[in-house]
């Protein structure tokens, strides 16, 4: 708990219990995004500062619609900002923990077929559970897979959990559905007395099949977005400014102006948004 949000839970936490069962949601999205606040200290967050956010913005908005309209108007539309902006922000605390659930379980997906691969050459050594998952923990290279790790060495070492109580722990609160379904299957095999070295060796084959099935599809999509780019971007900006400095020469349009803006403003945008959409849809952390 932050100083913020027991500052707000100490105002509104005795009002929620009404509110709990529309945000229950809410509660299993913290958890999978790592968040470390209880549903009560969350909404109290969410109501707190958006309840701010209507006073500041209504104030302002008053202020500045009163210097061009009448009082009761500029009160009127004022209100109805504050509201819309105030919404907002409660909306964006409603969404923003699901939001983080799943970008966590997409950089998970990232790196889950190498940490797969490397447990599996680890229990080849015939190593406990609990070594098994503090040795993955200490490579930070594997992200958040080495946190969850981690949190799975420390309640069986620091808080006395067994193996099987502290992997399905651990599951329950993982955002990755991949990485939820190997903990079942290690804590399964572990139970059954199966053989953990050979399971990890068949789901690091699987997940690493599946990993260059991803690399493909995104090189045939970067292929054809490339093409895509060179053809309607560049080509098209190509023509547009030799068409309009034509026009220019023989109807005597002033055009620089326009044909800046595509070379220095529109061509730089459209390739920062081109390369930022290539980054998400990339497979590769």
């Amino acid at each position: 708990m932050t100083s913020y949000s027991r500052f707000c839970y100490h105002i509104f936490g005795e009002y929620l219990a009404p509110l709990r069962k529309y945000f229950l949601d809410v509660r299993e999205d913290l958890q999978l995004a790592g968040l470390n606040f209880t549903l009560d200290e969350y909404l109290s967050m969410a109501i707190f500062t958006s309840l701010l956010t209507f006073a500041i913005e209504n104030i302002v908005f008053s202020f500045m619609f009163g210097l061009f309209l009448p009082v009761p108007v500029a009160m009127l539309l004022s209100l109805l900002l504050a509201m819309s902006f105030s919404g907002t922000v409660f909306f964006l605390f409603y969404s923003y923990p699901v939001t983080l659930a799943k970008k966590r379980g997409e950089e998970i997906d990232k790196v889950l077929p190498f940490a797969v691969s490397y447990m599996s050459a680890i229990a080849s050594g015939k190593v406990s559970p609990y070594y098994l998952f503090r040795t993955l923990a200490d490579f930070k290279e594997y992200g958040i897979v080495a946190e969850e790790c981690r949190n799975i060495a420390r309640n069986i070492k620091m808080f006395g959990m067994n193996v099987s109580d502290a992997i399905k722990r651990e599951a329950m609160r993982t955002p990755s559905k991949n990485f939820r379904e190997l903990l079942w299957g290690i804590n399964t095999t572990l139970t059954t007395g199966g053989d953990i070295r050979l399971y990890l060796q068949e789901k690091a084959n699987t997940l690493m099949a599946e990993y260059r099935r991803k690399i493909r599809k995104y090189s045939q999509d970067l292929s054809l977005f490339t093409e895509i780019y060179l053809t309607l971007i560049i080509t098209g900006s190509i023509f547009f400014t030799v068409l309009t400095s034509l026009m220019a020469a023989t109807a005597g349009l002033e055009i620089v102006l326009i044909q800046a803006m595509i070379a220095f403003l529109f061509l730089p945008l459209i390739s920062s948004v081109f390369l930022i959409l290539m980054k998400i849809r990339s497979p590769v952390k």
